[in-house]
C-alpha cells in the first residue's frame, strides 16, 4: 500500500536535513524523555490565510520543533542549548530565501514565528521549542 505523505511527513523530512540536529529521533506529537530527541508538533491556526478571486486559497501550517535537552545550573550546557535553536532558525530563513523548501505541492514560504524557548524545565532536562509555519496554495 503505497500512500501519500502528509504535509508533517514532508516537514518532518525536511527538518531532518538540518546539519545542526544531534543524532536524536524525530518524533510526530511524541516527545522523548530522554535527551536529544526532536518531535514536530502542529498548532492550532486557522488554515486558510487568504482567498483569490480564483478560488485559490492561501492556507499556512503551524508547528512547532520541540527537542528534550541536556539542562540544569551549568550556563555551558544551556548557551549551548540557545545555540542550536539560533543556528537552526538561521538555517530555515537562509532556506526560504534561496527556495529550498519542504517538498509540499504549492509552497511559497517556510519561517520560524517565535524565538526558541525552555517551555518545561526539570533538573536535568528541559523541553525547548520554536514555532514555525509554512504557507502554500491549493486550488
Amino acid at each position: 500500500m503505497n500512500e501519500e505523505k502528509t504535509i508533517i511527513d514532508k516537514i518532518r523530512e525536511y527538518i531532518a536535513k538540518c546539519p545542526y540536529l544531534k543524532d536524536g529521533k524525530i518524533g510526530i506529537d511524541y516527545l522523548s524523555n530522554e535527551p536529544t530527541a526532536y518531535s514536530i508538533e502542529p498548532i492550532p491556526v486557522k488554515p486558510v490565510a487568504s482567498k483569490d478571486i480564483d478560488g485559490s486559497c492561501l492556507e499556512q501550517y503551524a508547528f512547532v520543533l520541540a527537542s528534550r535537552e541536556s539542562y540544569g545550573p551549568e550556563t555551558m550546557q544551556n548557551m549551548l542549548n540557545s545555540k542550536f535553536y539560533e543556528k537552526f532558525s538561521k538555517w530555515i530563513k537562509q532556506n526560504d530565501k534561496e527556495g529550498i523548501l519542504p517538498d509540499i505541492d504549492g509552497i511559497e514560504k517556510i519561517e520560524c514565528t517565535s524565538t526558541a524557548y525552555a517551555y518545561q524545565t526539570g533538573i536535568k532536562d528541559a523541553r525547548y521549542q520554536i514555532q514555525l509555519r509554512i504557507e502554500y496554495y491549493t486550488d
